[in-house]
């Protein structure tokens, strides 16, 4: 017997000292041209809409104006990696998964003072028990990283390709796209069937792991078959305890539910959302992105030093597109739609918001790849004095590595 369990401790040790790390360096970088119009409430402006809620004047928030500008860049951010993994044994793997977003136009970093801000996550895979990661990643409900279940699963645009263009986050939310602490459990797939879960502890400062700083919770399930997938999943962000950093306010707890897919049908694939959101402080992305505005009375309260409570919206909403090959590049369309309340009001405080991109993408090669992207954003709300809308047009170029 203690041969037997000496010749197998010899074995894993052999393996082990066998396994060779595997480590890949991939990203893409983006570059184009960009002609947006905007005219838009206060503050919102591309590329990163309204940082505070707006404040109520006799029942309508103030009006940014109309704008048009030419710009370098594009929507989707540039981004390089280190991927690695080490196979221990036949069952079990060691991941390693470092991403850093960057603005190829100065080459600045996405996230300033954050290295690997996309991601930055130590992992132990198992082909038996499934697969735990810890670090910062992308939050359950998006499609980003490794992390991330949805984006361009469920929309031929994911959530980038500019400021408003057919993703399904112009309509509803990325907020809190990613966490810190991060703790994230995937499980082995059972006939294509996979559970999620996720918690993350808060920011890394002082206050981690306690009830004064933001805490996030995910679960979620997918089915992936050939043709189709399917993704379902909820979270949860405890903003109870913490400011918004900006404006004093305090947050209610928010909640998102989120259903999406695709299905491969020939030649088209066809994609679609639903999302329920519910004290999401804020909705849309980039030039959509709108806080629920306050009234004075709470702006009044959160400037004398008392804590004001933002109450978000509440709001459902749903995307269609498709994508299909045309003329040796692939055709992009997607439209999306959403209706809710602002919850800091009673009266006055129905929103209903609208997007739409069409776009094509054409290969010069399997890595390179140049494209046309149009969009367009329109808005009706209570709040305002009558309907916002923007419009875009970008033309880039796309090297992936």
């Amino acid at each position: 017997m203690k041969k037997l369990i000496t010749l197998a401790v010899l074995a894993a040790a052999a393996s082990v000292a066998s396994a060779e790390t595997k480590v890949e360096v991939f990203g893409f970088l983006d570059q184009g041209l960009t002609f947006i119009h905007e005219n838009s409430n206060k503050g919102m402006m591309a590329p990163v809409g309204q940082r505070a809620p707006n404040v109520l004047k006799n029942g309508k928030v103030a009006r940014q104006g109309a704008t048009s500008r030419y710009m370098e860049g594009t929507g989707n951010v540039s981004t390089w990696g280190i991927k690695a993994r080490e196979e221990l044994n036949s069952d079990w793997s060691v991941l390693v998964h470092l991403e850093q977003g960057f603005l190829a136009d100065d080459g600045a970093e996405y996230i300033k003072g954050k290295a690997f801000e996309r991601e930055s996550s130590l992992g132990i895979e198992s082909k038996t028990w499934g697969t735990l990661k810890m670090g910062r990643m992308p939050a359950m409900l998006t499609g980003s990283g490794t992390t991330g279940l949805f984006n361009s699963r469920v929309n031929p645009f994911g959530a980038g390709w500019g400021n408003m263009t057919g993703g399904w986050k112009f309509v509803g939310t990325l907020a809190s796209a990613r966490h810190d602490n991060m703790i994230n459990y995937r499980s082995p797939s059972f006939g294509g069937l996979e559970f999620h879960y996720q918690y993350s502890n808060g920011a890394s400062d002082e206050n981690e792991g306690t009830s004064k700083t933001n805490r996030y919770m995910a679960a979620g399930v997918t089915y992936t078959q050939p043709k189709y997938f399917v993704a379902l999943a909820a979270d949860w962000l405890n903003v109870q305890s913490a400011d918004l950093k900006v404006g004093g306010w305090k947050l209610r707890d928010a909640y998102k539910v989120l259903l999406g897919g695709h299905y491969k049908f020939e030649p088209a694939t066809v994609y679609g959302t639903v999302q329920y959101m519910k004290n999401i402080a804020y909705i849309g992305g980039y030039a959509t992105k709108e806080f629920a505005p306050v009234t004075a009375e709470q702006n009044t309260s959160a400037a004398d030093g008392k804590v004001g409570e933002n109450k978000g919206f509440k709001a459902l909403a749903f995307s269609l597109g498709t994508q299909f090959n045309a003329l040796g590049g692939t055709v992009k369309v997607s439209a999306g739609t959403a209706f809710g309340k602002n919850q800091n009001i009673t009266e006055n405080n129905d929103f209903y918001r609208f997007n739409a991109g069409l776009g094509y993408v054409y290969p010069l090669s399997k890595r390179t790849s140049v494209y046309g992207i149009g969009g367009f954003f329109l808005q009706h709300a209570d709040w305002q004095e009558k309907n916002i809308k923007s419009r875009e047009l970008i033309v880039g170029l796309m090297h992936r590595f």
